[in-house]
């Protein structure tokens, strides 16, 4: 079809005419770059990339997924740029090599509930008013792995083994509390603070209960591009610093 194009159109000048044509298309797909990160996330990290690409014009593609599954596909695309998520997971990961990780700030484990419930003290959440409590998967989810060590912690585990509803990702322990399918779930502040009006409330489980949750922005080695630059430098200014602040981190 562009060959019958060109010949119509472009005459004896057809390649000329394909260089005109494609260089904008070219010009686009360069000025793009992918990053991915935690889907405890989502709602700050898309807010960043919005604000980047408003100032810059540099397309930001984004993925998310427990931690897991943003590793893999930062290995089998080997177009991943940048990786938002806890430190001590990525800098161990043997999937993904790491140049430099960018601090963002504290991870916050809360305990959730939707609107008819209510709970004066995380530890409430044994009783028997809580008969359906949902997590993100214990094994790849950050959050997941913070609300096992938590009820392991506090002696709560053996009370609500059975109760326990495991998901994939805090996203979907969220929408199980926005549509009122659990009496109860453990997310991160970032996500609690987006979805307050939609559930009954929740408490902080205090950060002595589980091991201490240090979010990065961690640049892939060898992606060093002027516009993965650019975006790294965006990650340092006031302008995200307020995105974070307002997102409980």
């Amino acid at each position: 079809m562009v060959k019958l194009f060109l010949r119509k159109f472009c005459g004896a000048g057809r390649l000329l005419c394909l260089a005109v044509l494609l260089f904008p298309v070219l010009a686009v797909a360069q000025q793009s770059l992918m990053v991915a990160g935690g889907a405890g996330y989502k709602r700050p990290i898309e807010e960043i990339a919005q604000g980047f690409e408003a100032g810059s014009k540099i397309r930001v593609e984004r993925f998310y997924g427990h931690m897991g599954q943003v590793l893999a596909q930062a290995r089998a695309s080997g177009k991943v740029a940048v990786v938002f998520g806890e430190r001590e997971v990525l800098e161990g990961a043997e999937q993904v090599k790491f140049s430099r990780f960018l601090p963002l700030g504290t991870g916050r484990l809360v305990v959730a509930w939707p609107k008819g419930k209510q709970m004066q003290q995380p530890k409430d959440v044994a009783s028997a008013a809580f008969a359906r409590i949902a997590l993100a998967d214990t094994r790849q989810a950050i959050f997941g792995k913070a609300a096992l060590e938590y009820l392991q912690h506090a002696g709560l585990y053996p009370l609500v083994e059975k109760r326990l509803l495991t998901v994939s990702m805090v996203p979907q322990v969220s929408s199980y509390l926005v549509s009122g399918e659990v009496d109860a779930g453990f997310i991160n502040l970032t996500e609690a603070l987006a979805i307050r009006d939609q559930i009954g409330g929740y408490l902080e489980i205090p950060q002595a209960e589980y091991t201490p949750v240090a979010i990065v922005a961690a640049q892939v080695s060898g992606q060093d591009s002027a516009e993965v630059q650019a975006f790294v430098s965006y990650l340092q200014t006031p302008a995200v610093s307020d995105i974070l602040k307002r997102y409980g981190m």
